[in-house]
């Protein structure tokens, strides 16, 4: 089943078209992997995905049965709420051995973490969206994400980032967003022998042709 679908969806952001003509469909149960450096465009294709933000042109379809977990970074947090508040709102349980300190005072890494918890915590039965969920993970934090993303997948998952490697251990396929424009190439990454190799020279082979 698609639960959710982009059709020629382009943006503008003041004078910069930061999304042009980008075609792409999430299957249930399916880890999308969008892969590009920093700038394509990949912040601004995942809020379109999520309802944050409206196409300018074209069309998103999403079913209708589909909720939408959308987490976009530390960097969203509000900065004045407890940890244990914000993880509580989604999830009592899951709030229990959170701290009480602010999110102000903590450091990125646990930001990050905090936030993913309470993502990862809400309605399991919806469509993630996770914009660069590795950046300040410390080795363990990112192997728990990665474990998380595989169990929590029945309605698909939509990950951007540009850590290749990180990528490779979760995604079923990958699509690369190079200057807002989706290349004509994906990756199906679950049956190959070496998906960070594979991906890494996809990734080169588009830079060398953009």
């Amino acid at each position: 089943m698609t639960t959710c679908e982009c059709i020629h969806v382009s943006r503008r952001l003041g004078g910069h078209l930061a999304l042009h003509d980008v075609s792409l469909a999430i299957a249930s149960g399916e880890v999308l992997g969008i892969v590009g450096p920093n700038g394509a465009g990949k912040t601004t294709l995942l809020r379109i995905l999520a309802g944050l933000l409206n196409p300018s042109s074209g069309s998103l379809r999403r079913h209708s049965s589909c909720p939408v977990r959308y987490f976009g970074g530390e960097r969203t947090l509000p900065p004045d709420v407890s940890a244990k508040r914000w993880v509580g709102l989604w999830s009592p349980e899951a709030a229990r051995p959170t701290t009480r300190r602010r999110l102000a005072v903590l450091s990125r890494g646990t930001r990050q973490h905090v936030g993913l918890s309470a993502t990862l915590a809400a309605n399991r039965d919806g469509l993630l969206i996770l914009d660069e969920p590795w950046e300040g993970l410390d080795p363990d934090a990112s192997r728990w994400l990665s474990q998380s993303l595989l169990a929590q997948r029945s309605m698909g998952v939509v990950v951007s980032s540009h850590r290749i490697h990180d990528l490779a251990d979760v995604c079923d396929r990958c699509l690369f967003l190079i200057d807002g424009r989706l290349a004509p190439v994906e990756v199906q990454c679950r049956d190959l022998p070496n998906r960070t190799a594979e991906l890494y020279a996809a990734f080169d082979r588009l830079r060398g042709c953009a």
